[in-house]
């Protein structure tokens, strides 16, 4: 803790009254969704902390892109500030100008996945009680998401889709038998898109495997992650870190009734890898 008390007072009293901090960020399809929204207010709470002097702004991109381009666009750094959430996926690509906020953006709620399922498979998806049963039905994942290699890693059939939206149209017309998704998304996921139709998710298991999912920005903004990671500390020590969690995803929670559930444990390499500051601040719904 000292540590960080020293790093706080180097930034605050280095920084002009009011300073200004423009930040950058890829707009999602919907803009109400969720995710996005708990990673400004998470930005926000932290630099209130450690930057208390200082003004944030963020400003979305010019329009949607895709995920290739916008690790692109953040490898090149050519927006002041830009960050890109992800993991895995951002790792393959390669981070050699990148820097990642070591902190789980998601509390680890994303290596607990919960499957919408086609009605056609439904039933045999109930019945399974193996890995190995598991794999013989074809997941749908966005793509380059995290989870692609991931799962085609542990045997599945991954099929990758371009457009977020239509995930939910191919389970409900049957076209893929599970779309997988973190507990944490599950709920408003099913509200958001039962208008497709007979949008259902199974209640039998939950998948789970560790893998990261950080905040990268350009080795450019440095300064501005310690001023995160620093902010974030001090947030996780005084409560209101914990209470913006609670605020955010307590109802997912309650709703995806993981206790219930048979689990299936995958692999990934990613166990060991993160760093104790980082562990400090996952969350374990079985405890």
């Amino acid at each position: 803790m000292k540590h960080f008390i020293a790093i706080f007072f180097i930034l605050v009293f280095s920084l002009p009254s009011k300073a200004n901090i423009p930040i950058h960020y890829l707009p999602t399809e919907d803009p109400g969704d969720a995710r996005l929204v708990y990673i400004l207010e998470l930005l926000k709470l932290s630099l209130s902390k450690s930057a208390p002097n200082e003004t944030i702004e963020f400003i979305p991109l010019p329009a949607v892109i895709s995920y290739a381009r916008a690790i692109h666009e953040l490898k090149r750094d050519s927006y002041p500030n830009y960050f890109t959430p992800g993991g895995v996926n951002i790792e393959l690509l390669g981070t050699d100008n990148l820097q990642a906020v070591d902190f789980p953006l998601d509390h680890g709620l994303l290596s607990y996945r919960i499957c919408f399922v086609s009605h056609q498979a439904k039933r045999k998806v109930t019945q399974i009680n193996s890995i190995e049963e598991l794999r013989q039905f074809t997941i749908a994942q966005g793509t380059n998401w995290p989870d692609v290699s991931i799962l085609k890693k542990n045997g599945f059939k991954v099929v990758e889709v371009p457009l977020y939206t239509s995930l939910f149209k191919m389970v409900v017309s049957n076209r893929v038998d599970l779309v997988c998704r973190g507990m944490n998304e599950l709920r408003s996921e099913l509200k958001q898109f039962k208008h497709y139709g007979k949008l259902t998710y199974d209640k039998s298991f939950v998948l789970i495997y560790t893998m990261p999912y950080k905040l990268y920005f350009n080795k450019s903004s440095a300064e501005l992650i310690a001023k995160i990671e620093l902010g974030l500390a001090m947030a996780k020590q005084d409560g209101s870190l914990d209470k913006l969690f609670k605020a955010y995803f307590a109802d997912d929670l309650a709703f995806a009734k993981l206790s219930q559930r048979k689990r299936f444990v995958l692999t990934t390499g990613y166990e060991n890898s993160f760093s104790d500051h980082y562990k400090q601040y996952l969350y374990n719904p079985f405890q």
